[in-house]
């Protein structure tokens, strides 16, 4: 606040007796105030300000590119198992992990979607651990196939090395590509043998994909059952 001099216009302070320009008698000359200062704003208060709008600005952007990246994506909504295009080798473990959970005594089973049955399932972890030892990738596709006419095996406990177990898969799902049917059996060393029924294969492999996708490495072995 300040004392305006009425005589020559200095604005002086509110407790001043005497005019700092002209040295007039305040009280005599009728003095006018006290004042309101005019504050403007000064350079550092205009930056801070500046600033602070900017800061705004940025937090606002930042937050509303968070928020949209929370939301769930509705661009990919076409499901990634079809029997128009195959089974993912990568979504093969989950199926695996099902069947290992729920046991092998199904007609079909829905995964994905897709209604399965036994036997496909079969053929795709037969040739998902042949793909995943080989370190491919790709879809598995969805056939049809026959019943096995007679499944049977004689063994129903054993310890079967990886690279056994590799090539029985091979074996499997060559067989079905070629004749169309299941096979009664495999042989865990030999070809032909009646060691392990179809239904058995399919635990066998379920079970090894199962430890695939909790280890992201093929067992070195495996046991049956």
């Amino acid at each position: 606040m300040v004392v305006k001099c009425t005589r020559c216009g200095q604005e002086n302070d509110d407790d001043a007796v005497y005019c700092e320009e002209c040295g007039s008698n305040l009280s005599e000359i009728g003095g006018q105030g006290p004042q309101p200062v005019k504050e403007g704003w000064n350079t550092s208060a205009k930056a801070l300000v500046v600033g602070l709008v900017i800061l705004i600005v940025v937090l606002g952007v930042s937050l509303g590119v968070l928020l949209k990246s929370n939301q769930p994506s509705t661009a990919n909504t076409t499901p990634t198992i079809s029997l128009g295009t195959g089974i993912p080798i990568s979504e093969v473990p989950g199926l695996a992990q099902y069947i290992t959970q729920n046991g092998v005594d199904f007609s079909t089973i829905n995964y994905g979607g897709v209604v399965l049955d036994r036997n496909q399932c079969l053929y795709i972890t037969a040739r998902a651990i042949v793909m995943i030892n080989n370190k491919e990738t790709g879809n598995i596709p969805i056939n049809q196939y026959g019943n096995p006419d007679n499944p049977r095996g004689t063994i129903t406990r054993a310890t079967i090395a990886k690279s056994d177990y590799v090539d029985m898969a091979q074996r499997t799902y060559q067989w079905m590509d070629k004749h169309g049917d299941a096979p009664n059996y495999g042989g865990i060393y030999t070809p032909g043998q009646p060691d392990i029924s179809t239904y058995n294969m399919l635990k066998l492999y379920s079970k090894i994909l199962t430890e695939y996708r909790g280890r992201g490495q093929l067992p070195d072995s495996i046991t049956l059952p």
